[in-house]
């Protein structure tokens, strides 16, 4: 990716657009699952039992359950990330779960990892920080194939092979979501002016793609001319 004071736009293409929300999720969540599985896979053997301190076994199933608590709390994320409706997930929760109760549990923790997502699709030189790093993503969901087909799960790719894009739609639903937020802050500051530029290189991306798939549409062309200039001011003010 170039660096934020160039203009250098198609390295990161492929990258923000790579995972839709609902694939970040999903792989967040094949994560946390596979962990949760290894720390349970722990205490099948018996040959560490006559060293075991008492209650070990007790603190080790707290241990999972909480774990499981988490990997719950992800998969709603995840249903709502693909389009579930509270009302579906409170049937999938039973427990006579009604659907305000499913929001009033699950909706901030929903909030909260949107917003962390949107923050490292617009800044993925920082994602690290409030996400993954694009690199590191990549990684890590080579490393969950690894051990998916070591499980016997069938393909090359059983958890890569079938993650959703970020299709069109989606990512004009992130920029406009972006655009809002930035305006509500106002503007000002390092960090404004940061995101600022994450968001046109997002919107310059969009243009692009669209131009490309459309090139008899006029209205794409200039809309990525406005993009592009309109990043130009945002990296001359950064320069200052």
């Amino acid at each position: 990716m170039g660096h934020p004071g160039t203009f250098d736009e198609r390295p990161s293409r492929y990258r923000s657009a790579a995972y839709s929300q609902a694939g970040l999720t999903r792989v967040s969540l094949a994560q946390l699952a596979r962990e949760l599985a290894d720390s349970a896979r722990e205490l099948v053997p018996t040959t560490a039992d006559p060293y075991a301190a008492e209650g070990e076994f007790v603190r080790a199933a707290a241990n999972l359950v909480e774990e499981a608590r988490g990997l719950l709390e992800l998969a709603v994320v995840h249903e709502r990330c693909r389009g579930t409706g509270w009302e579906r997930i409170a049937d999938a929760l039973g427990d006579d779960t009604t659907e305000r109760d499913a929001r009033d549990r699950y909706a901030r923790a929903e909030r909260e990892l949107r917003g962390r997502m949107l923050q490292a699709w617009l800044l993925p030189e920082r994602a690290e920080e409030i996400y993954t790093t694009p690199d590191r993503l990549a990684g890590a969901v080579a490393d969950l194939d690894a051990w998916a087909s070591a499980g016997g799960s069938p393909g090359e790719a059983p958890v890569s092979g079938t993650l959703p894009a970020m299709p069109v739609a989606e990512r004009v639903a992130m920029i406009a979501e972006a655009r809002a937020a930035l305006d509500r802050a106002g503007s000002g500051g390092a960090e404004h002016r940061e995101l600022e530029i994450g968001l046109c290189r997002r919107e310059i991306e969009l243009h692009e793609d669209l131009a490309e798939r459309s090139p008899d549409v006029p209205e794409h062309r200039v809309a990525l001319a406005k993009a592009r200039e309109r990043l130009r001011v945002l990296q001359g003010w950064s320069l200052l």
